[in-house]
């Protein structure tokens, strides 16, 4: 008899964590040390357009515009070294060619033996966040300008109001 426990159990979390990142809401990518897409979830479909046997395969510099190709050398740079790249905020490419604001965090993928082959992405759209922020910026800045509109009001009302007072009293 072999006791298979470790195996099930071990099979029963790697199903698990499966589940997870299929369901995930946030695109879940993971990539090869040569930027090659070795894995695609739902939330990468819905976000990017491409079914995951279009993507799969293929480099993710799919994913990133010309402007912004310069990225993707550092972040395999820095996997190679170790590290976790924290979240980011970016512009990435969807398949219909249009662009999507962002914030990615980037972790390497080991193997058993403790080697880095990997890279997992995480990207999330924050294109509504950016416009609220946006629209948040816009109406702080008409608030200043009409408070700064009263300011000059009242400073022109005192000033004409001080020509023709003789006194403080008079003025107040």
């Amino acid at each position: 008899l072999v006791d298979n426990t470790d195996r099930r159990d071990t099979e029963r979390a790697a199903q698990q964590l499966s589940a997870i990142v299929e369901s995930a809401d946030d695109a879940i990518i993971a990539k090869d040390l040569d930027g090659v897409i070795k894995s695609w979830n739902d939330g990468a479909q819905r976000l990017f357009g491409y079914m995951a046997d279009e993507a799969v395969g293929k480099p993710v510099t799919l994913l990133i515009p010309a402007d912004r190709l310069d990225e993707e050398p550092e972040i395999l740079r820095r996997i190679r070294a170790g590290e976790r790249v924290e979240h980011f905020d970016t512009i990435r490419r969807r398949k219909d060619g249009s662009l999507v604001e962002i914030s990615l965090t980037i972790s390497p993928i080991r193997n058993a033996a403790g080697q880095i082959v990997g890279a997992s992405k995480v990207a999330r759209d924050i294109t509504e966040r950016r416009q609220a922020q946006e629209r948040q910026h816009l109406l702080l800045r008409e608030m200043d300008h009409r408070v700064k509109n009263l300011f000059t009001v009242a400073s022109s009302v005192v000033a004409l109001s001080a020509r023709s007072a003789g006194t403080a009293r008079e003025l107040a």
